[in-house]
């Protein structure tokens, strides 16, 4: 299948791809920091790359429809989306459709632990990260609640690894 004008603009500006037969149906990690990926940017790829395991992005500029697209990468087992103000709560029935999803980071979102509590339910998860805001009440029995409907799901709380900077095994909160 030929690349459409956009796609193929799309693709040599980002890849130097010319053809669609450059392009490897199956990835293993895409990485951006500061970057200036935005919704587009997964929108077309998600149009050709079908299986990727990892997707870390910090401080880009996507928003809830990337992760929409995201649904299309059927083997994503990491998601990090630290540090982006347009994902929200709308977001999190796409996490619940990620069927290989084991670790979710959405440190320094606009995503609390009351929003997780009331829409979050996908049992392939292992571990979620995410902030805590200053004023959120009852932080422990909402983890409770998690815990209780992922119980092999670790909920950690104002740290983006379950590792520190000294090598140190992070406690989740449950």
């Amino acid at each position: 299948m030929k690349f459409t004008k956009e796609e193929k603009k799309f693709w040599q500006t980002h890849y130097h791809f010319d053809k669609p037969s450059q392009i490897y149906k199956d990835w293993h990690q895409i990485w951006s920091v500061d970057g200036n990926d935005d919704d587009d940017f997964f929108y077309f790829f998600s149009l050709r790359v079908k299986s990727i395991t990892e997707v870390h992005l910090k401080d880009t500029l996507i928003t809830d429809k990337a992760v929409e697209y995201m649904l299309e990468f059927k083997d994503l087992e990491i998601l990090f989306l630290r540090k982006h103000d347009n994902i929200t709560k709308e977001s999190i029935p796409f996490f619940n459709q990620m069927k290989n999803l084991e670790s979710l980071n959405i440190t320094r979102t606009k995503i609390t632990l009351t929003d997780l509590c009331e829409l979050l339910n996908n049992q392939s998860l292992k571990e979620v990260f995410l902030d805590s805001e200053e004023n959120e009440e009852n932080i422990e029995e909402k983890g409770f609640i998690l815990k209780e409907r992922m119980p092999n799901c670790n909920i950690y709380l104002n740290c983006s690894d379950a590792i520190d900077v000294f090598g140190n095994k992070e406690k989740p909160i449950f």
